[in-house]
């Protein structure tokens, strides 16, 4: 017998190893230890904490460039990117193999659904920054669910800094990010002043120490032993963050949609016709003019309707800027929160809760892509329509 294109024995057992899984995670995960149930090392998820939550973290600095695990996921989604395209058109042939077709059959699907808006010859021209649009984003959100890349939220490790003296302590900082020597502690020993430096780079909580398997609150004045341990969580940042959950990166994608909307926009409808949709001041210019010849009625209209003008224009002018803004955090604000339900739900039921939303992360990964570029077609399109076309 067989069901569902398999075998019945191989689909119970494929179904037992699930059920297995999920009881072992719900029993031995968060929810687990949270109802009291002995708990199982091996599932044991580390807390989680916000600690750069708009924003990559700076790994490292090449001269007065911050390198951030964002832009290094982002250099490695264009890698991708560039290696997919080189591997799938380096031998090209008239009857294509499998791979050449999955890539023609995606570009061709892109270029029709690009032209089916735009027309044939705006089609065209929109289709590289189109492309490489929805491409970048589809990517990114597919490769920041390989299991390298880390969440954008800290995990905490345990750590420790040893006091290596007794003494008073009378001088501790509040929880902040560090880099590893910097001093978190001083101590007096009543004959010098001992510094006590974090052992690691990265958010650092300086409220506690430990003595033995203890641990309790610290604060200036309180006493510490030459065991004790102080600052005894610190939390690293991950190596490689989605490049999504950046608005630095989302911006900088918003900000070139924007401005090949409206290159597009100046270069179909020339300057003259396309810069007086945002400085209308025409009908305030005839104003003027029916003033100086005495026509004091007409020049009345003539301004109350340039006014209205010039302000229309301004809110037009405003209304293309703000498209950055939604631009960029619709996709950060969709990618993040998909990254916190995969992290909340592995941190609840490890192994087996994430895996419906790895399903959903994928289709929430080409609806950003295909929205993100979809809008810029639209707005392209709109930017270079003649005014005939538009009131038609």
């Amino acid at each position: 017998m067989s069901s569902l294109g398999c075998s019945t024995r191989l689909l119970v057992t494929v179904l037992l190893v699930v059920v297995v899984l999920f009881v072992i995670g719900l029993v031995g995960g968060a929810i687990g230890r949270g109802l009291g149930l002995p708990s199982i090392s091996f599932l044991d998820v580390p807390m989680l904490e916000i600690h750069s939550f708009f924003m990559g973290d700076v790994l490292f600095t090449a001269g007065p460039l911050p390198i951030t695990n964002t832009l290094l996921a982002s250099w490695i989604t264009m890698v991708f990117v560039v290696l997919f395209a080189f591997a799938a058109t380096r031998k090209m042939r008239i009857i294509p193999g499998r791979l050449q077709s999955i890539f023609e059959v995606a570009m061709e699907t892109l270029l029709n659904f690009i032209e089916s808006v735009a027309g044939h010859k705006n089609g065209r021209r929109f289709f590289p920054v189109i492309a490489t649009i929805f491409i970048f984003v589809i990517f990114n959100a597919y490769l920041a669910l390989l299991p390298i890349y880390g969440p954008g939220i800290f995990v905490e490790e345990s750590q420790a800094a040893e006091t290596a003296v007794s003494g008073t302590v009378v001088e501790i900082m509040e929880d902040e990010t560090v880099e590893e020597g910097q001093v978190i502690a001083r101590i007096d020993t009543g004959t010098e002043i001992v510094d006590v430096v974090a052992p690691m780079s990265g958010h650092v909580h300086f409220h506690e120490v430990q003595e033995g398997d203890e641990v309790r609150e610290i604060a200036a004045g309180d006493s510490v032993a030459a065991d004790d341990e102080i600052a005894s969580i610190v939390s690293k940042p991950p190596l490689i963050r989605s490049a999504s959950t950046d608005i630095n990166m989302t911006l900088a994608l918003a900000v070139m949609a924007v401005f090949f909307i409206e290159f597009w926009g100046l270069t179909g409808k020339g300057f003259r016709t396309y810069i007086s949709e945002y400085i209308n001041v025409g009908e305030l210019f005839r104003a003027g003019r029916l003033l100086v010849r005495g026509k004091i009625t007409d020049a009345l209209m003539a301004t109350i309707t340039g006014v209205i003008n010039a302000v229309i224009g301004g809110l037009e002018a405003i209304s293309h800027m703000t498209r950055m803004i939604s631009f960029a955090f619709r996709l950060f604000g969709n990618m993040t929160a998909g990254e916190i339900l995969l992290l909340s739900a592995t941190f609840l039921v490890p192994w087996m809760m994430a895996i419906p939303f790895y399903g959903l992360e994928l289709l929430i990964g080409f609806i950003q892509a295909l929205i993100f570029g979809g809008l810029t077609l639209v707005f392209a399109s709109i930017a270079v329509a003649h005014e005939g076309a538009e009131e038609h």
